[in-house]
């Protein structure tokens, strides 16, 4: 492995993914303010001499480093919660339990269509559920010490520019 991270290029990458574990090519490459074709080539090679993984999901290819400590079901999580409207959702959930349709919409500049598409999205990969009030259906994050810790291990906000102080505003128990 010494060998294949020899170069610098190499190394930065795979620090990046050690720490940012299940980025996708183009965040990688902005990340480290490098071109895409340049940081496909170093991946490609670290893939061929397994020193990292790559893995398909929803049209993205997500990358890992070899023997990395991270479950299918946080590979799952954080697919989902690198997204940032689906991340401030979750944030939002945190520290507003049972909340309905309406009263996350008014938390965000979306279209009600698209929160109810990263809401069944959320739900599907088991980070939210729904609990029916009557008529009214409630959001509130499943297992929240775990989504919490992952938050807190992998630091997915990092990545989004826009969330630099938004970890400070989460207030959980």
């Amino acid at each position: 492995m010494n060998e294949v991270l020899a170069l610098e290029t190499r190394q930065k990458i795979y620090d990046l993914l050690q720490k940012n574990p299940g980025l996708h090519l183009s965040k990688i490459a902005d990340m480290l303010h490098m071109r895409i074709s340049l940081v496909e080539y170093h991946l490609l090679y670290m893939e061929k001499n397994s020193v990292v993984l790559a893995q398909k999901e929803k049209g993205y290819k997500r990358y890992y480093t070899e023997g990395s400590k991270i479950g299918s079901e946080e590979k799952k999580n954080l697919a989902l919660l690198r997204r940032e409207v689906p991340l401030r959702i979750v944030l939002f959930l945190l520290n507003h339990p049972q909340t309905n349709h309406m009263g996350i919409l008014q938390q965000f500049k979306i279209a009600q269509s698209t929160l109810t598409y990263h809401l069944k999205n959320l739900e599907n990969g088991g980070i939210i559920c729904v609990q029916r009030d009557g008529k009214e259906k409630l959001y509130t994050v499943v297992n929240e010490k775990e989504i919490v810790q992952l938050l807190i291990q992998y630091k997915p906000y990092q990545v989004l520019a826009s969330f630099k102080d938004i970890w400070s505003d989460l207030q959980v128990e």
